[in-house]
């Protein structure tokens, strides 16, 4: 996997991690009357972001970036 293929899937992973903190953070310390939406809308960045990267592994695979290795 080269290097241009890298850092997107790395770069999307880090903010899939971000996103899910900030979610746990919300859900812990919200007391839900300044904003009730809040988690709601950190899980589903979470999930979008979760279906690009899936998405962008199968653009790679059909590319030929990424090669299935047998074992």
């Amino acid at each position: 996997m080269d290097l241009m293929f890298k850092l997107p899937v790395i770069a999307i992973l880090a903010f899939i991690v971000f996103s899910l903190a900030q979610g746990m953070y919300f859900l812990a310390k919200d007391d839900g009357e300044a904003d009730k939406t809040r988690v709601v809308r950190a899980l589903t960045t979470r999930i979008v972001l979760s279906l690009v990267l899936f998405g962008l592994l199968i653009l790679g695979y059909f590319l030929g970036v990424l090669q299935p290795h047998g074992g």
